[in-house]
């Protein structure tokens, strides 16, 4: 067995950081500071911290988020930015509200688990506005987005568990449901008003500060998400991704009771996938469209997928 291949069953077992994330992590800051306009000087200041921070830091122990999460940190602190692309954010949740109130109406016509794998599909395509990925990215524009979002829609479920996801959460009494990026939500929303259907509870948690295009709890509010969810909490502070690390006790103990965990993004599939096995009640289900080769190598493709999978069964619930 070559270097290569023990490199890579590394990471299959677990989904914590390896060195070919490193260039990824640092292009992310670099990007983001071309968008955000800052002076080629700043920039290289704030790189510099972003050098050094991961030289003290970096370890094999955690997954790549964990060090995205302190790059947008360490940016969002050097240039007092709160809420960075705020524009952008709004562009994405205003063209995704106008497509969603769309797929709505087509929704009609599927009833079932067809309706449920319908509005799965749709939730999916949406992850691809991620603003650190190629192809969505940074430079997003509004005009492109229905397009992009359609053609990925198209492309089907590469990996497709919906009949199983569909029966875990028609017998699940509780259902934690993780979003991610800020233009998924209304296609989320409709999601979780299905998901509604079976009579489960719906707790959906959202980040208390803004990293990149992670979904706040202004967004909740922006798409009135409290019309279907069952409860809205707060996960933790502005992490890519939830974080296992800095989770506050309610969220822990929420997804420590529940049934069904279901997922969107690839930031929360490293960490589910690695600390999931806390929750052994909970199947937990990963919706989303693979950013990396690493990650769609796992689940034995190649190029950016779409998946709808099941990442652990339950021990007391059936499918």
């Amino acid at each position: 067995m070559n270097e290569t291949q023990v490199s890579f069953m590394y990471f299959i077992r677990i989904m914590r950081i390896i060195p070919e994330c490193l260039s990824c992590i640092v292009d992310d800051g670099v990007d983001a500071l071309h968008l955000l306009g800052v002076h080629k000087d700043t920039a290289n200041e704030i790189i510099a911290d972003v050098l050094v921070m991961l030289g003290k830091e970096y370890s094999a122990q955690n997954p790549p988020s964990y060090y995205i999460t302190n790059v947008h940190r360490i940016i969002k602190q050097r240039l007092g930015l709160e809420i960075p692309f705020a524009d952008l954010r709004e562009i994405c949740l205003t063209a995704c509200s106008t497509i969603a109130a769309k797929v709505a109406v087509e929704s009609a016509a599927y009833s079932g688990t067809d309706k449920l794998r319908f509005l799965i599909r749709w939730s999916i395509a949406a992850n691809l506005l991620d603003f650190r990925t190629a192809g969505a990215g940074y430079g997003i524009a509004f005009d492109r987005i229905d397009t992009m979002l359609r053609t990925s829609f198209n492309n089907g479920l590469v990996v497709d568990d919906c009949e199983r996801i569909a029966g875990y959460c028609a017998n699940a009494r509780s259902i934690v449901f993780i979003p991610d990026n800020v233009g998924e939500l209304p296609f989320d929303k409709l999601l979780i008003a299905e998901l509604k259907q079976s009579g489960a509870n719906v707790t959906v948690p959202f980040r208390g500060g803004a990293i990149t295009s992670d979904v706040i709890m202004a967004d909740a509010e922006a798409v009135a998400l409290h019309e279907v969810a069952d409860s809205i909490i707060l996960s933790g502070p502005d992490t890519l991704g939830v974080s296992f690390s800095e989770m506050t006790d309610e969220f822990y103990e929420v997804l420590r009771n529940a049934d069904v965990i279901i997922a969107k993004g690839q930031a929360n599939f490293y960490v589910l996938h690695e600390f999931g096995a806390q929750f052994p009640h909970a199947a937990i289900i990963s919706l989303l469209v693979t950013k990396c080769r690493h990650i769609s190598a796992y689940f034995g493709q190649e190029g950016k997928v779409s998946v709808a999978s099941i990442i652990k069964e339950s021990d007391t619930v059936s499918p």
